[in-house]
């Protein structure tokens, strides 16, 4: 009984391995190379102060970028950075109730990578350094517009020093993704 045991294990992984290798040799196949040659020169669209970016449902749209009164904030911003504080407004593009966004959905980004994962970068923390008394007209997440309404907010994020040309990604859903949209401008 041992024996055949042993025998029907070798054999199914005998034809385990075999199901787990390529057929055509490791060569991809002609199905596979036009879409990956696509989607290397996709390119993704950079959206600028003032232009309306859609996705989910959402317009959302970068207003104006300022550098925040330094008064307003209880510690300032590490050495090498400095705050920036950016105006957004979020419309309801859809057809029906939809909430906005959460805070961290939107960040500043330092070091580009493929996806979320692979990049330096840094959500809205830098809001909850603002002085009580101080918030009025903070971004407010998850609020619910009906189809048609809009909102806006600031929203608070550290800028590197070292660089003048800002991007911003938003995420819809993960960050171990590519951006859902791309936002990019000059510093103030």
């Amino acid at each position: 009984m041992k024996k055949l045991m042993v025998l029907f294990m070798t054999l199914l992984m005998i034809f385990t391995l075999a199901g787990c290798g390529e057929k055509n040799g490791g060569e991809p196949t002609q199905g596979s190379a036009p879409t990956e040659a696509k989607s290397e020169k996709q390119e993704v669209k950079v959206y600028g102060i003032g232009e309306a970016a859609e996705a989910d449902g959402l317009a959302i749209t970068i207003d104006k970028v300022v550098s925040p009164d330094p008064d307003i904030f209880l510690n300032g911003p590490q050495e090498g950075f400095a705050y920036i504080q950016v105006y957004y407004t979020f419309k309801n593009v859809s057809n029906e109730t939809i909430e906005t966004p959460k805070r961290q959905a939107i960040y500043i980004v330092y070091k580009e990578g493929p996806t979320g994962d692979d990049c330096d970068m840094t959500s809205d923390e830098s809001s909850v350094d603002v002085l009580p008394g101080k918030k009025d007209g903070l971004y407010e997440a998850f609020t619910e517009l009906a189809p048609g309404e809009s909102t806006s907010g600031w929203m608070v994020y550290p800028r590197s020093l070292a660089k003048s040309e800002v991007t911003m990604h938003y995420y819809s859903k993960f960050v171990n993704v590519p951006p859902t949209l791309v936002f990019g401008f000059t510093a103030p």
